[in-house]
């Protein structure tokens, strides 16, 4: 059941104490899943979660979910358990007894994997990506602005224009030596 193990991201713990995938790597993010005790006559199922690092490092405890009181008189006890992995990061995990219906929950953030960005870090970063989209958008739009309507540009004034003005009879003419 091993097998491939380096893939795998997600598993629970069989009664031998092999790890059975539940998620791998690339897969999707959603699993339906039915499970049932390792002997008949069990009266507790405990459902152990572990995370396995994408480097292969030893897998981590990361949750346990028990259901106790299991009926002694039912010969197929099963259990359905769905499982999701959100877009944050957050294991939502419901084991269902089939025959009473009733359900147990549990939900836990994964851990993080070395060098990768969690998602606050993920959001602030994609906050301050937008804004400078925004900001580059802004001042492309200004500058062609200015190329097209040449805002901001005055032409030069032409020079003045002088006429030769009538010389005025009240000066006096220099006298001629």
């Amino acid at each position: 059941m091993n097998e491939g193990s380096g893939s795998t991201r997600i598993s629970i713990r069989l009664a031998d104490g092999e790890h059975f995938p539940i998620f791998r790597y690339g897969d999707p993010d959603t699993r339906n899943i039915s499970l049932v005790p390792a002997s008949e006559g069990q009266t507790e199922a405990d459902i152990q979660f572990f995370y396995h690092p994408s480097d292969g490092g030893i897998p981590q405890g990361i949750g346990l979910v028990k259901i106790p009181d299991l009926p002694l008189d039912s010969e197929n006890v099963e259990l359905q358990m769905d499982a999701v992995i959100g877009e944050t990061g957050l294991l939502s995990i419901s084991i269902r007894h089939i025959e009473s219906g009733r359900v147990e929950r549990l939900e836990l953030t994964l851990p993080e994997e070395p060098g990768s960005f969690s998602p606050k870090k993920r959001g602030w970063l994609r906050w301050l990506m937008g804004l400078l989209f925004i900001a580059a958008g802004l001042a492309l739009v200004f500058w062609l602005t200015l190329k097209v309507t040449h805002w901001g540009r005055q032409e030069p004034l032409a020079p003045p224009v002088s006429m030769s003005a009538p010389q005025n009879p009240q000066t006096p003419e220099p006298a001629a030596v």
